[in-house]
């Protein structure tokens, strides 16, 4: 009778154990749905994640439309961001801040801080800075027509669209490669393009106001200056021109009226042609 007194009072404690946990369990869930609901109306209809202020660094792109184009941009990421709105700061995401800059070739960096306690939002721009003007030309019964002109920045990234330049004013390239480039696209390979401004940058140094270069040929990697009062200056972009500033300040003592070219394609050698 002990025994089985032992087991009846087990089994109704095993009955009470199991009631506990089942109390335990509802209890719980309810408290999980209770916090999610909340969550859910903290982020959807509270001001507790409402942006009060979006302030944006002084630029020369038109800011208004720079922040409504990243509240389109974040708000088209996913059906939640859609379904939040772009005034709800969880969906500003810096991570994807690379996907945004594809679509604006002008824009260099681009950064978001987010203050949740402020509740505010700060972006900061960099834009790309004009160091030349890139054309391509194709020759049509001799004569070189342009097709198009694009600004380029020291990075050799063409960003923006231009007019065609005349005259040495302005660093340009007139290239007659027949190539397809695309706007937010560097115009060389990196190993070029370090040689390309050094050359814009040896020629401004040396005094000779040449800006405009031609690119003939790429396969030659070779580009020479163009300009009517002085003489062909020929440069490789496979080496480094540095050494070409030494051989341009000795040629001065020449004078370079009485010079037809200069070829400075082979590393530390300078040849030239009188007239």
């Amino acid at each position: 009778m002990m025994v089985r007194g032992g087991i009846y009072f087990d089994e109704k404690l095993e009955r009470r154990r199991k009631r506990m946990l089942k109390i335990k369990i509802y209890a719980g869930l309810a408290a999980f749905f209770v916090l999610l609901i909340g969550a859910g109306y903290l982020i959807i209809y509270s001001s507790f994640f409402r942006i009060t202020r979006i302030n944006i660094n002084n630029t020369q792109i038109d800011a208004d439309k720079t922040v409504e184009n990243l509240k389109s941009f974040f708000v088209g990421q996913s059906k939640i961001a859609e379904f939040l709105g772009p005034e709800n700061i969880l969906i500003w995401k810096p991570e994807k801040i690379s996907e945004f800059i594809k679509n604006y070739p002008q824009i260099a960096e681009l950064k978001i801080e987010k203050n949740y306690f402020g509740r505010e939002i700060k972006i900061s721009v960099l834009e790309r800075e004009r160091f030349g003007i890139w054309c391509q030309l194709t020759t049509n019964d001799q004569r070189p027509t342009t097709n198009d002109c694009w600004w380029f920045d020291k990075k050799g990234v063409i960003f923006s669209e231009a007019l065609k330049a005349e005259g040495q004013l302005i660093n340009k390239v007139d290239d007659f490669s027949g190539r397809f480039l695309n706007l937010g696209e560097p115009a060389l390979e990196e190993k070029f393009l370090s040689n390309l401004i050094k050359i814009f940058e040896i020629l401004e140094k040396s005094g000779l106001k040449i800006k405009s270069l031609k690119l003939e040929n790429l396969e030659f990697q070779e580009i020479v200056t163009d300009s009517p009062l002085m003489p062909k200056i020929h440069f490789s972009l496979r080496i480094n021109p540095e050494f070409a500033l030494a051989v341009l300040e000795s040629l001065k003592k020449i004078g370079f009226e009485k010079i037809e070219y200069i070829d400075l394609r082979v590393e530390n050698r300078a040849y030239y042609k009188l007239k």
